[in-house]
């Protein structure tokens, strides 16, 4: 009985290195999630090309830092060489929107609301339609591109969803 006892132990012991050993091998990693529109405006060359005459172009201007800092020259401004694949204006509306970007390559911010919002939140709205603009949907409450307006605009701020969603975006360009 004492030598059954004594194996059982030693195989136990056997199994619990074996599965440490294979987990060590093979980490469970916890991945954010995804959040990927149908639809994108980023052009046939991965680049998205952007112009307009919005009161909040400096905002818009600004915003292309934020994710051309995590996947490099993606967000570039037009220019005579090549033609624009959104086009930002201005409409005043009270209909509970500070931005919208449509599919049709017009992203429009609202001045009724972004008139009486702090740089930052203005920030996260122009940097928030361009994650639009490439691709991504709704995600939660950490993110740039949380439905909320928030304060995050920087690189900092990009959450592991943000990148992720993304990543996502990036693969189907």
């Amino acid at each position: 009985m004492h030598f059954k006892k004594s194996v059982l132990k030693n195989h136990l012991l056997y199994s619990i290195i074996t599965l440490m050993a294979i987990a060590m091998l093979f980490p469970i990693t916890a991945f954010a999630q995804a959040y990927v529109q149908t639809w994108d405006l980023v052009d046939s060359g991965k680049h998205l090309d952007y112009d307009g005459n919005s009161t909040y172009m400096s905002y818009i201007n600004t915003g292309p830092a934020t994710w051309n800092a995590y996947k490099s020259g993606v967000i570039r401004k037009d220019s005579a060489f090549v033609v624009e694949d959104v086009y930002v204006s201005d409409v005043n509306a009270s209909n509970g929107w500070a931005g919208m970007t449509y599919s049709s390559g017009k992203i429009e911010l609202n001045t009724y609301y972004m008139s009486g919002y702090s740089n930052s939140k203005k920030q996260n709205v122009a940097t928030h339609e361009l994650g639009h603009a490439l691709g991504l949907d709704h995600s939660t409450s950490t993110d740039v591109m949380d439905a909320a307006i928030t304060g995050h605009t920087s690189t900092q701020a990009l959450s592991q969803n943000d990148k992720d969603s993304y990543d996502a975006a990036y693969n189907n360009y």
